[in-house]
């Protein structure tokens, strides 16, 4: 059975896509292999999503989103794609022991994080060293490093210090974070942002880990590092990838949200390249 259009991935950008192309009449599918919302759920505070004047917690934006789907009857499969290929004009998705066919599809599959450089990346795998914020909600009296000086480490420390004493280690002197978020950081009395302080050394103890820079150690139970993320498209077979950008223009393929805005990484215009998808697409020829 081949499906007019199949949407990877169920954050602002694919349950934009989707209410709008139930809207439409137009026949899809939305695979999501997590939870709805994605990266929503890691957000302390989103700010700057139009509508919502004082700001709203990531996960109630999404349980938003999760109503929206709800409430216009659009049901979710919980499937991961683990490969995408085109061949003979038709997208094959290949997700456990089942295989899509698309006529059309839309990647609105987010990011993953870049793992961590040395010396991090010297210490035991996984050995209390975390990429999302989401397993580290529940601590409480911990002290949680933060390693990153961009928006993402200056929120998961905004969240972590709720409960926890939080370090935010900067390589740089000038952190890319927002004024705002920077301010809120610095005026928080359980978080201590150290700039210019690349580490030089990671021992791991029996009861956490001992952080090194030039002038100082810093002794901590987790370590949370924040230090960028890239497009989420490793499951595109190669031949794909080489004829993404003809596909895109033919308005086959559909790379939007996280997984193709760079670092204009935002809820809003995510929800926005989602519409735009699902309207062009009810503008041209369907299958």
């Amino acid at each position: 059975m081949l499906i007019p259009v199949v949407i990877i991935g169920a954050g602002p950008a694919g349950v934009a896509a989707a209410v709008q192309l139930k809207r439409c009449g137009i026949d899809f599918l939305l695979l999501e292999k997590s939870r709805i919302g994605g990266l929503l759920h890691e957000a302390n505070l989103v700010e700057n999503f139009p509508g919502i004047a004082a700001g709203l917690p990531g996960k109630t934006l999404a349980a938003r989103l999760n109503r929206q789907l709800g409430g216009a009857g659009i049901k979710i499969k919980k499937i991961e794609a683990r490969q995408l290929g085109f061949h003979d004009d038709v997208f094959v998705i290949r997700a456990d022991k089942r295989t899509i066919m698309a006529s059309k599809v839309i990647l609105a599959c987010g990011t993953a994080p870049l793992p961590p450089g040395p010396p991090l990346n010297r210490l035991p795998p996984h050995w209390r060293i975390f990429n999302s914020v989401l397993p580290l909600l529940k601590e409480k009296q911990k002290t949680i490093a933060v390693i990153g000086g961009g928006d993402a480490a200056c929120d998961y420390a905004l969240n972590l210090a709720k409960k926890n004493k939080v370090h935010v280690l900067v390589r740089s002197g000038k952190p890319r974070a927002l004024p705002l978020l920077l301010d809120r950081c610095r005026r928080h009395p359980r978080i201590t942002i150290h700039e210019n302080s690349p580490l030089t050394k990671a021992m791991a103890g029996s009861d956490g880990i001992i952080l090194h820079t030039a002038e100082q150690k810093i002794f901590c139970q987790l370590v949370l590092t924040a230090v960028g993320r890239e497009p989420a498209l490793h499951f595109l077979e190669p031949d794909l990838l080489a004829a993404s950008t003809g596909l895109q223009s033919q308005k086959k393929l559909f790379i939007i949200g996280d997984a193709g805005n760079g670092r204009f990484r935002q809820a809003a215009i995510a929800a926005a390249d989602g519409l735009r998808a699902a309207m062009e697409i009810q503008g041209g020829p369907i299958e």
